[in-house]
């Protein structure tokens, strides 16, 4: 819970963003309009991917020097004060020019606090897990991710239920923002009692060797295959305005069909796990899904388009959250367990950081610009059609570099109770 609370409130408070695009563009950006308004307000979103490299990398020589604990406290602080940045920002009828500037200010640090939050948790996870299942228990930070968002489209849902549209897009898209403000001490409190045998540190590695090992081909297909998850997670996110901008759907009906998929989809990595934990090769396992999983997204994608509504709406959201879910275990374990246990923090908190700073910052507005230029709304389909070999690629290149004492699966399982 130490480990993962941070991961949790910031991917609560950065997806809370994404679902409010729509409301947060009407705020800061009352100049334009429809999917221009909304182009603007996620460029505003992606800034904050731009800091999560430097993040990574000065907490990750931070947590070298004074250890996991103390670099999670740091990040969980900056995260903190972005947060608070964010909720109480004031309209730019009020502020005029200097409002977006704040906001981007505030998406800033809570980059920088993300980028440098992934590596260390994500080590630490993997230090406690039972011997040869770290690349395992690992996953909980993903499941801690879908969580964040689960919760973050829940307050949607209840906001656009209860609230007048008016007052969905004056005031009440701050609410999420605020409560997770209040959430802030519940977490500094947890993080201060990680116990210290979690917080050892490996043998200092020499810096110099870490850095040359971010361009060994297992590293590289490592990088490949989160730009490539990365990529496909923010077209899943990008659900809420998709349904809202190009669909033209109410807020209600796009909150609900998010709500309905990250449910399917925190169900969906539980049982990966245990599908990954059981089997010591999983590569039939991930072929077909991605194989079976990509065509039924992209017919999905047609229906929505064709027949905009709820069911639609449910339909895609269910089978893109499903289908991305199970797999995230055997891929992740894999990716996870290449990387040396000496630098895991590091490396993996770099590489993850300059992927989504990069990747996942501009999804979400390339796929708006792209949907605008060739007046397409099935892009997110086509897109998430090219990654899918991509990936599979990746991960086959990955499994064929591990040694096979190395590889998952080559310890006992866990019991089904520890999962």
């Amino acid at each position: 819970m130490a480990a993962c609370v941070g991961n949790f409130l910031e991917f609560y408070n950065f997806m809370a963003y994404a679902f409010f695009a729509p409301m947060i563009a009407r705020a800061f950006f009352p100049n334009t309009s429809g999917l221009a308004g909304l182009f603007d307000a996620l460029i505003t979103f992606g800034a904050g991917f731009f800091l999560r490299p430097l993040g990574a990398f000065c907490v990750g020589i931070y947590a070298r020097r004074h250890g996991h604990q103390a670099a999670l406290m740091l990040t969980f602080a900056i995260m903190a004060v972005g947060s608070l940045l964010l909720a109480a920002t004031p309209p730019a009828g009020w502020l005029g020019i200097v409002a977006p500037f704040m906001i981007v200010l505030a998406r800033m640090m809570q980059g920088f606090s993300d980028g440098g939050e992934v590596g260390p948790a994500t080590a630490m996870l993997y230090d406690a897990a039972p011997p040869g299942k770290g690349g395992i228990i690992s996953i909980m930070q993903y499941v801690t991710q879908i969580l964040g968002m689960l919760v973050a489209v829940i307050f949607g849902l209840i906001l656009s239920l209860v609230l007048s549209h008016d007052a969905l897009y004056s005031w009440g898209w701050r609410v999420p923002f605020v409560i997770g403000v209040a959430i802030l001490p519940f977490g500094f409190w947890l993080r201060q009692q990680i116990p210290a045998a979690h917080t050892a540190q490996h043998e200092p590695h020499p810096f110099g060797a870490t850095l040359r090992l971010l361009v060994t081909p297992k590293i590289l297909l490592v990088f490949a295959l989160i730009i490539c998850g990365t990529i496909t997670n923010y077209l899943r996110t990008f659900g809420v305005s998709y349904a809202i901008a190009v669909l033209h759907l109410p807020p209600g009906i796009a909150m609900f069909a998010m709500t309905i998929g990250l449910i399917c989809g925190v169900t969906a990595v539980i049982a990966g796990m245990r599908i990954a934990n059981r089997n010591p090769d999983p590569m039939r396992f991930v072929l077909w899904v991605s194989l079976l999983g990509t065509p039924l997204c992209m017919v999905y994608y047609g229906l929505s388009i064709t027949y905009p509504g709820l069911w639609t709406q449910i339909g895609l959201n269910v089978t893109i959250f499903l289908s991305s879910g199970l797999l995230i275990a055997p891929v992740w374990r894999l990716l996870f367990d290449a990387i040396p246990d000496h630098s895991r923090a590091f490396i993996f908190g770099l590489v993850y950081a300059v992927a989504v700073s990069v990747f996942g910052g501009l999804t979400q507005p390339i796929t708006v610009l792209l949907i605008a230029r060739f007046h397409d709304a099935m892009v997110p389909a086509w897109m998430i059609g090219v990654l899918t070999p991509l990936s599979l690629l990746a991960y086959l290149g990955l499994r064929h570099l591990m040694k096979p004492e190395h590889r998952p699966g080559a310890f006992s399982p866990l019991p089904d109770r520890a999962l």
